[in-house]
């Protein structure tokens, strides 16, 4: 029996994210110049079911569509960075 190969995908972002962690974000970066604006980590509330519904409509399923067995991935890429300046 041949085995078929993994498929996966290692540059993904989650590009879907629930609008919380966007406005966190800013949040975040606004703390940069006003220590007083920065958010603790406990402010940012997002369910398991917004999770859920932001992947499965979204990344989960272009991989169920491209066949693929695994995505690796990270915020959305402007979320990594520091603010520009």
């Amino acid at each position: 029996m041949k085995k078929q190969p993994m498929i996966i995908d290692c540059h993904g972002h989650f590009t879907t994210a629930p609008k919380a962690l966007e406005n966190w974000r800013n949040q975040q970066i606004a703390g940069i110049k006003d220590p007083a604006l920065m958010p603790k980590v406990a402010d940012l509330k997002i369910s398991d079911d917004e999770l859920r519904e932001a992947i499965e409509t979204n990344q989960l399923k272009l991989m169920k569509e491209r066949g693929s067995d695994l995505t690796i991935f990270s915020p959305r890429a402007s979320f990594n960075g520091a603010p520009h300046r």
